[in-house]
């Protein structure tokens, strides 16, 4: 079993790297390009190593560039400084929802790109918990059962990933929760982490993310390459995820948007 890592690089609660079990197809060596930007952070970072397999014996190599630029559709550019090796960071460029951004990756002659488009985020309702006494239940043990309540716009698609934080630490080892309103255009919607168990004193935090559906996509096929289709089961898919880059570079561009709310668990007397 080889590890996918994809970092969740400039996301503010965050400077690390989500790490996710895979099989992945070999390959010849190709370039692994990692970037967010949202609309909550001053400075964002793209990191770019490079692979003999998609995820090789001894791992990827950070790789230098000869340049990484962000565009937006408004004409704003900057080229990101590289602030350690493999590592490029914005100084000036902000994330605006609704606005579209083009990363392009310079090197060795080719120039590699990707564009991605930040949806309005939308805010959470509010939190709710109930508690589950049931021991065969998806999380395997009986506890308190947390919900997401939120509002989807109606009329257009929306994507969505939740991340769900105990006690300052995220949840989403098994996979990633995701959702689309599909079949919910408008609706009120009730997401509950049914593979999640808590306890009395515990604080929780739901991050709600708005996602383009290039990245939803990416995001769906990496938890079916999970082999369980993400939190809650599914079944396996073999290969890679389709690259969301112009000469099947592997890794995510994401431009997303995010809202937040946290709450501990309490006995009412």
């Amino acid at each position: 079993m080889k590890k996918f890592i994809f970092s969740a690089l400039v996301v503010g609660l965050w400077s690390c790297e989500e790490v996710i079990d895979i099989n992945l197809n070999d390959a010849d060596a190709r370039l692994v390009i990692e970037g967010h930007i949202t609309n909550t952070d001053d400075s964002f970072t793209v990191s770019i190593s490079q692979t003999t397999d998609f995820f090789g014996v001894e791992g990827t190599q950070p790789v230098d560039v000869q340049q990484v630029t962000l565009t937006t559709l408004e004409g704003q550019q900057e080229e990101l400084m590289r602030v350690g090796e493999g590592t490029y960071q914005t100084v000036d460029l902000s994330g605006v929802p609704r606005e579209t951004y083009t990363l392009t990756v310079q090197h060795e002659g080719v120039g590699v790109t990707t564009s991605s488009t930040m949806p309005v985020p939308i805010e959470i309702e509010r939190l709710q918990y109930v508690f589950d006494e049931r021991e065969f239940n998806p999380a395997g043990e009986a506890g308190y059962e947390v919900s997401c309540v939120f509002n989807d716009p109606e009329g257009e698609e929306n994507f969505y990933r939740l991340v769900i934080y105990l006690n300052g630490e995220r949840l989403d080892d098994n996979g990633f929760y995701l959702y689309d309103d599909k079949f919910a255009d408008g609706n009120q919607v009730s997401y509950t982490f049914f593979d999640q168990r808590f306890d009395v004193g515990d604080t929780v935090k739901i991050e709600l993310r708005s996602l383009d559906e290039q990245t939803y996509r990416y995001y769906e096929q990496l938890n079916e390459l999970v082999g369980n289709g993400g939190p809650g089961g599914g079944s396996a898919a073999p290969g890679n995820p389709t690259s969301v880059y112009n000469t099947g570079a592997l890794g995510v561009f994401a431009a997303y948007s995010r809202n937040t709310l946290e709450f501990s668990i309490i006995i009412e007397e």
